[in-house]
């Protein structure tokens, strides 16, 4: 009886372990999105693009909170990591926008360590989803997806559009 008290008690606990909001986002069907722009068209960026773009990821005590504009086709914009118990990080971001994902690089300090690395996000239903995959070195000391065919957005944060005055 004991046995399978404890059984049931691991199965729980392995359960409560992931968490599942139940949107789980199927990427590779989705429809193709224009990210952070109303028009309407695939690949068309605004040129006189000069709007604030906010969003958010809580999860449990950590969460990521970015916030950019377009201007002129080149995004510019805040990336803040706060971690609970781990390694914070801040910085700029600079990059492009290429139909439904935004390319930036990461410019950040993190423990008084500037650093630099490559992130895309990917825009689904109106949120973002973070890529995640490996890095290499540029040999400039900035680090970069191995390969972009291999980034995986089901596996990274989700961010949420928030209104840019609630979190400022």
């Amino acid at each position: 009886m004991k046995k399978l008290f404890l059984i049931i008690c691991g199965i729980m606990f392995l359960n409560s372990c992931e968490k599942n909001d139940g949107k789980q986002t199927n990427v590779e069907n989705r429809k193709p999105d224009t990210l952070a722009i109303p028009n309407q068209e695939k690949n068309i960026i605004s040129k006189t693009e000069n709007v604030d773009y906010c969003y958010l990821n809580v999860l449990a005590k950590d969460s990521m909170f970015m916030t950019y504009k377009v201007i002129d086709g080149i995004v510019n914009g805040k990336l803040k990591y706060k971690n609970f118990e781990k390694d914070s990080s801040s910085g700029e971001i600079t990059g492009t926008i290429s139909a439904d994902t935004l390319k930036v690089n990461y410019k950040f300090v993190s423990e008084g360590v500037t650093s630099e690395r490559e992130i895309y996000f990917l825009q689904d239903s109106g949120v973002l989803l973070e890529g995640i995959g490996n890095y290499a070195d540029n040999n400039s000391g900035k680090l970069v997806y191995q390969s972009s065919k291999a980034i995986n957005y089901s596996k990274g944060r989700r961010l949420n559009p928030v209104d840019c005055k609630s979190v400022k």
